[in-house]
């Protein structure tokens, strides 16, 4: 899945920032595994988000500006049909009910 991978990614250019051991965008780039370019994009997505992430070419590292830290987290869970009726609160949402004629009770 190449949102995961992206996910991934995202995590290790944190990992690396924080331990401010990065070296030059072109070495940092090389680690992520993609070219300069790219890796500038990511660097101006996550600053366009707030993230305040800065280059000192005087220890050629990328680091958080005030000791900001950046936390990420996911997860992946299967929802049922009747889950997923339940969240988007869709029209169908009756047709997933179960109903006891004899007791006219929901089951």
């Amino acid at each position: 899945m190449k949102m995961i991978h992206q996910l991934e990614r995202i995590k290790k250019i944190n990992r690396m920032i924080k331990s401010a051991n990065t070296g030059s965008p072109k070495e940092f780039a090389g680690e992520l595994g993609i070219s300069e370019s790219h890796f500038y994009r990511y660097i101006e997505e996550l600053q366009e988000m707030g993230i305040p992430i800065l280059y000192s070419r005087a220890r050629r590292t990328y680091y958080y500006e005030n000791n900001t830290e950046l936390s990420l987290s996911y997860s992946i869970k299967l929802i049922s049909d009747y889950g997923t009726k339940e969240i988007i609160g869709g029209c169908e949402t009756f047709s997933s009910q179960i109903f006891n004629e004899d007791e006219q009770t929901l089951l």
